[in-house]
């Protein structure tokens, strides 16, 4: 594998320039899960130099990039490790040293950014003081189970977040502003154009309707999600996401359906795939997922989720996770799932946003109804070939976008976690606050026939489509 394949994706983005991400040298203060996610986005990406800052051990509450570590080890020497797997390409270091010690200044000397992830208002104070006085970019960020915030070369006390303190990370949540400090790292190092402006301040709150904000809307009660059970459709980028969120937040089940293979341009954002270029992507994230939560039944399925899928004769999963980047097979998804009443949690990313909509039967707007699916599979079927070049694709967007389903797809598995969205949910990297709720929130009560009388009501549809054009004077 070659470099040029490793970042043949992100490449094909008007503007980028590599090289300037290649010789970046960013530190990172902090082992935990807001760190496991920043710097995995980070290695991914590219940046050519990492080194990450903290004394912690590895416990037994391991952080899902530490899931081969042995106990007692050094958490930032088990990420070394098990980053530059993930990109050899970078140079990846872990310094165990603590932010009290002296010599912390010397070490860190004068890199780009500065990035503290950690929840201890004193190591914020410590770093956003020595950035300050050095002029180094610094990123202060912290999170809980439910919400995270970051702000970026703000040296204001309410960036050392001191309701923070102590306090354990959460998953979900530290995925998404994981993402979402990589884009803004990117910003600072490689602006795409004039107007791409880091943000000053973001937040994402679980208990918040908005979702993108800093509110919380009520705690709520959680219940165990080992006898639940969804499918996956498509292990690529979303997909590594969506089944590592899923498998860390306690889901006992999970299908993944996949029939492509692991290349080796799907690198720099297929994060788990590591050491998988020629298998069956289906096959190796599920053994990738067993690796890091063996607890879990995850099962990889080789295969096409098509009209002649006989899945759901066999099974009824409680909800389906959409991955796929085809609006043609997103309307199979979805008749599937308006089929057989299963809820539906479909995400689609490009190289600057992603969104998220929530089918829950009765309740929201199936897909077809919000963003009309089954047009393209209209016009797929009457095409003689639907693949055209490979389309551009970052890790950002689809790590923040994974985990924004997995947010959304516990609030269906577990009512107490409160209501998922009913709009779309919405992440903009250049809107101000980055993200929100678009589009109406009406349900539709749709229905579907079996599927050769759906297929041939889509025919037709087209068919009458193009009619109507032959006939307009």
């Amino acid at each position: 594998m070659t470099v040029i394949d490793r970042y043949n994706r992100q490449e094909l983005i008007k503007g980028w320039n590599q090289e300037l991400l290649s010789n970046a040298r960013i530190a990172v203060i902090g082992s935990g899960y807001l760190a496991n996610y920043t710097l995995t986005a980070l290695a991914a990406l590219g940046i050519g130099n990492l080194e990450i800052y903290d004394t912690a051990k590895v416990g037994e509450d391991k952080e899902f990039l530490l899931f081969s570590a042995e106990l007692g080890e050094s958490k930032v020497k088990s990420l070394e490790k098990i980053l530059s797997k993930i990109n050899p390409v970078s140079k990846i270091k872990g310094v165990g040293i603590s932010f009290e010690t002296p010599s912390l200044a010397l070490m860190l000397g004068k890199p780009e950014i500065v990035i503290d992830v950690t929840n201890s208002s004193k190591s914020k104070s410590t770093i956003l003081n020595y950035a300050s006085s050095k002029g180094i970019n610094v990123i202060s960020a912290s999170s809980d189970d439910d919400m995270a915030e970051v702000f970026i070369n703000n040296l204001k006390e309410n960036a050392f977040l001191k309701e923070y303190n102590g306090v354990k990370q959460g998953r979900v949540v530290s995925g998404i502003i994981g993402g979402m400090i990589a884009e803004e790292v990117r910003k600072m190092i490689m602006p795409l154009d004039k107007n791409d402006i880091p943000a000053k301040t973001a937040a994402y709150s679980l208990s918040a309707q908005r979702r993108f904000s800093k509110e919380k809307e009520g705690k709520f009660q959680k219940s165990d999600l080992k006898d639940k059970k969804i499918l996956i459709v498509g292990a690529g980028a979303l997909g590594n996401f969506a089944a590592l969120g899923a498998a860390l937040e306690g889901i006992g089940n999970i299908d993944i359906l996949d029939f492509d293979e692991v290349d080796s341009t799907n690198l720099n954002r297929q994060i788990l795939f590591y050491e998988s270029v020629g298998k069956k992507k289906a096959r190796a994230l599920a053994e990738k997922i067993l690796e890091i939560v063996p607890s879990a039944n995850v099962k990889g399925i080789v295969g096409k989720l098509s009209e002649d899928s006989n899945y759901f004769k066999k099974n009824k999963p409680d909800a389906i996770l959409d991955c796929v980047d085809s609006f043609a097979v997103r309307a199979i998804i979805n008749y599937f799932a308006v089929r057989n009443n299963i809820p539906l949690i479909s995400g689609g990313t490009n190289p600057r946003s992603g969104q998220v909509i929530v089918y829950e039967p009765g309740l929201s707007a199936c897909l077809d109804c919000k963003i009309e699916v089954e047009k393209a599979l209209a016009e797929q079927r009457k095409a003689a070939s639907c693949r055209f070049a490979p389309d551009p694709s970052v890790i950002m967007t689809n790590q923040i976008t994974g985990n924004m389903m997995v947010g959304e797809a516990l609030k269906i598995l577990d009512k107490n976690r409160g209501e998922p969205v009913r709009r779309i949910l919405k992440y903009d990297s250049v809107a101000p606050v980055r993200g929100g709720l678009v589009g109406p929130g009406e349900s539709c009560s749709c229905t579907k026939p079996e599927i050769k009388e759906w297929l041939g009501q889509i025919d037709q549809k087209l068919e009458n489509k193009q009619i109507d054009l032959k006939t307009q004077p």
